[in-house]
């Protein structure tokens, strides 16, 4: 006999933009959004890790967007220290 696994719910919001080219994308992979977000959850469970990169909208990694700010704000506040290139 087949083990009956109880379900839940779980509702998020997300802007209509990304709603609508998730829905594209699970659309074009023949699945639903419930299907496909379900999978991309189990697969993060079950591997303990997300096999994504978290970046923002430019590329970087959340150390690397804090390191660009950080010399941003060094190069503003005339904090940074000239050095001439030496040739060998």
């Amino acid at each position: 006999m087949a083990k009956t696994v109880e379900m839940s719910n779980f509702t998020f919001k997300m802007d209509k933009t990304t709603r609508e080219q998730y829905s594209a994308l699970c659309n074009e992979l023949g699945l639903t959004m419930s299907s496909a977000t379900l999978a991309l959850i189990k697969q993060a469970v079950r591997n303990q890790s997300m096999s994504f990169s978290l970046r923002d909208e430019n590329g970087f990694t959340p150390e690397e967007a804090a390191e660009l700010m950080r010399r941003i704000h060094e190069v503003r506040n005339n904090e940074v220290v000239h050095h001439d290139l030496m040739e060998a």
